[in-house]
């Protein structure tokens, strides 16, 4: 990604000038396979609106431009040449080596051996405002209660400006003490470029006031890696990022730009990101590519749409997937209402060549459209398209995240607005994930839309970051205070840990693992067994529990328990404790939606052990604010008793030859019953089958119907009842003539 910054509107008398200057195109010079399309118009003397935006913006003074080097080798081995050809060396970083080209040398210094291409440096975009109330939404308040104010935490912001800073300052909104780092990486001093660094400076400081603050004003890729390496000698934890980086990788965390944040990460720092305010700004997809050329974004549609409502500054990002040099050439365009040439971007891409194209121009209001074309395309390949500031028509919202956000080791904030903070959803601007190699991002939603000393509301993923980076340095200074050694690791862990869910169940591409919610101190919560009051309960038994939860005295808002019954069992709430929100059966839920800090609540339930449960121990498990709950857990289940043998009265006894017996089942509910009769030599008699109980009478007939003769006879029954079988004692029984 090239280009220059043009952050203030130029008069709109030299749009005129630029226009006219776009008949020339058609006769331009064939490009150069190692410049960039833009310094390559101005080695070459055309005028366009690339070339006078180069002037405006400072990159162009008189016969020389700043641009980047991408060198093969040291780049101070070639400092000796370049001083020969008219140049003079900025900086440099790596492989990379900032200088200013004369005119007249540009395409000799590109045909030296040792440079790779040459390019404009890549420029960072600030991701706000599109300023705290976070102290109380958020409940850092409740951090200070506890005298947690950020000390011992050393937090950076690299940001495009600190304008305004002073003036702040001045104001008693940023204390002068805690800023103990300053560096300009640009030349043109701290403060200037814009006021976003200071309105991002204001919400890291008010909600950790007391943690160091380190300032890195930027300007290119260059400067942010020479302030990385800087900030990592200095042992800052933190560094906030509210930028973003088009042009400078496909979407996947594995450009110059996420492998500086990379860096800073290896070295324990969390790097906290602004995911992008492009959800609506954002196009991605394979298009067809029709036969004259132009690509199709959709059946029958060969253009993007955007309306500029203010004259002002249009500027497109153009990239595909095949980093980091491409072999398919694609040029980005952009037309007017009228079908007019406004402006363009034509890099020669072939094997020196990043794949990017970048254009800007100054537009008087009215609708214009985004065309790319291909120049050569063997075969299908991934376009992605940013608008850096007009929403496109259609536009992709998913994987709209700008780098370094979609690097792995980079913590990547969303934004939901203050006034949609409790319930979402998110800003419809905030960039989405997943990354385009499909990994998840962002991976937290943070608070936008809070008044601020620089702007009157402060909307946009940078403020959404710099409330999760004061928060974070709110948590390392509690664990600093503690004598606990939080690492990297674990300070990402505690930032998702409580998080609450919105969107999709779980870690979504929009919301990440959910909306910041931070607890200082967790959440209390303890069970009672209330009966059995041994715990120990048999099959037709019921338990009842009780359990009291306590917000922590560091938070408010909304407390959530859930209990989860072991499988089988199901409960049902006799107390709900004042919760907005329950819910029965095997897991069950009580929600307080909003609780003071110390507020505490009772709820009871009770369950039944059905007839047949396997004996066993079981546990009760629990969440209050997703920490265990404490107190009893262990029930036990113990086998079914013996059934009790049922007894059996025989009357008269003894009975005479043809007369008739009852037998009664003493003492149960029988359904019914079944009676068997034996001689003493163990020869069944009589067999009654199944018949209504508790009673049943036998005529002293056999199984073939004959009188039994006189003589002792041995008798059982079987009793049926509530389902179960059970046998009687033996009984007797005397026959007389």
């Amino acid at each position: 990604m090239k280009v220059f910054v043009l952050w203030t509107l130029v008069g709109l008398t030299i749009l005129s000038g630029w226009l006219s200057g776009l008949a020339n195109s058609a006769m331009a010079p064939h490009p150069h396979p190692k410049v960039e399309w833009t310094l390559f118009q101005w080695a070459s003397g055309m005028s366009t609106p690339l070339t006078a935006a180069l002037a405006f913006s400072g990159l162009a003074q008189g016969d020389r431009v700043l641009a980047v080097l991408e060198i093969k080798g040291e780049p101070s081995a070639l400092a000796a040449e370049l001083s020969s050809l008219g140049a003079a060396v900025v900086d440099t970083y790596g492989s990379l080596l900032k200088a200013w080209l004369p005119r007249d040398s540009l395409l000799a210094i590109a045909e030296l051996p040792e440079v790779g291409y040459v390019r404009l440096p890549y420029f960072p975009i600030p991701l706000g405002r599109l300023a705290s109330e976070g102290v109380t939404v958020l409940g850092a308040s409740l951090f200070h209660a506890k005298g947690v104010l950020g000390q011992g935490v050393r937090v950076a912001l690299i940001d495009v400006g600190f304008s305004s800073l002073t003036q702040a300052i001045h104001a008693g909104e940023i204390k002068s003490e805690a800023i103990v780092w300053r560096r300009d990486y640009t030349g043109s001093g701290l403060e200037s470029g814009g006021s976003h660094g200071t309105a991002v400076a204001q919400i890291v400081h008010n909600l950790a006031p007391q943690a160091e603050l380190f300032l890195a004003r930027i300007g290119d890729e260059v400067g942010l890696g020479r302030a990385v390496s800087d900030l990592v000698a200095e042992g800052v934890d933190i560094i906030v990022h509210a930028v973003g980086w088009a042009n400078t990788e496909f979407g996947d965390g594995r450009g110059v730009v996420s492998e500086i944040a990379r860096r800073a990460a290896q070295a324990g720092i969390l790097w906290i990101n602004a995911a992008g305010n492009h959800a609506q700004r954002h196009w991605l997809g394979t298009p067809r590519i029709l036969p004259d050329g132009w690509v199709e974004f959709a059946p029958g549609l060969s253009e993007l749409s955007l309306r500029v409502e203010i004259p002002g500054l249009v500027q497109i990002a153009l990239t595909w997937d095949e980093w980091p040099r491409a072999s398919s050439d694609f040029d980005l365009f952009l037309f007017d209402a009228r079908g007019e040439l406004v402006a363009s971007s034509e890099n020669l891409q072939a094997g020196y060549a990043p794949p990017t194209e970048f254009l800007s121009a100054l537009v008087d209001p009215g609708r214009y459209s985004v065309r790319v074309r291909a120049k050569y395309a063997p075969s299908p390949v991934p376009l992605e398209i940013f608008s850096l500031s007009h929403d496109l028509s259609p536009c992709v919202p998913h994987s709209s995240i700008l780098p370094p956000g979609n690097a792995e080791e980079v913590f990547t904030v969303g934004a939901v607005n203050l006034r949609h903070w409790a319930t979402g959803p998110q800003a419809p601007y905030s960039s989405q994930g997943p990354t385009n190699d499909g990994r998840l991002k962002p991976d937290l939603a943070g608070l936008d839309g809070t008044r601020n000393f620089v702007y009157p509301q402060f909307f946009g993923t940078s403020a959404a970051a710099a409330h999760v980076a004061g928060i974070g340095a709110l948590l390392l200074s509690q664990a600093r205070g503690r004598g606990e050694n939080l690492g990297l690791a674990e300070l990402r862990e505690l930032l998702t840990r409580w998080a609450v869910d919105f969107g999709d169940p779980g870690p979504d591409p929009v919301y990440g693992y959910g909306r910041l919610n931070v607890f200082v101190e967790p959440a209390w919560g303890e069970r009672r067994i209330l009966r059995p009051q041994n715990g120990v309960a048999q099959p037709g038994e019921e338990v009842e529990v009780e359990i009291t939860v306590r917000m922590p005295s560091t938070q408010v808002g909304m407390l959530e328990l859930r209990e989860i019954l072991p499988g089988g069992l199901s409960g049902t709430i006799l107390d709900q404790g004042g919760a907005d929100e329950v819910q029965e059966g095997r897991e069950l839920l009580w929600r307080w939606y909003m609780l003071l800090p110390g507020e505490t609540r009772t709820v009871r339930y009770r369950f039944l052990i059905p007839s047949g449960f396997p004996a066993g121990t079981y546990t009760l498990s629990g969440t209050v604010n997703r920490d265990p709950l404490g107190g009893e857990t262990a029930l036990r289940v113990e086998p079914d008793p013996p059934p009790s043998q049922p007894q059996v009265r025989c009357a008269p006894n003894p009975v005479r030859v043809g007369g008739t017996v009852e037998f009664t089942v003493l003492g149960s509910e029988a359904a019914q019953i079944r009676v068997y009769v034996y001689d003493l030599s163990g020869r069944l008699v009589y067999e009654s089958g199944w018949q209504p109980g508790p009673t049943h009478q036998w005529n002293l007939q056999d199984l073939q119907g004959r009188i039994v003769a006189s003589g002792v006879y041995l008798f059982w029954a079987e009793v049926k009842t509530e389902g179960k079988i059970v046998r009687s004692g033996l009984g007797r029984l005397l026959v007389l003539r």
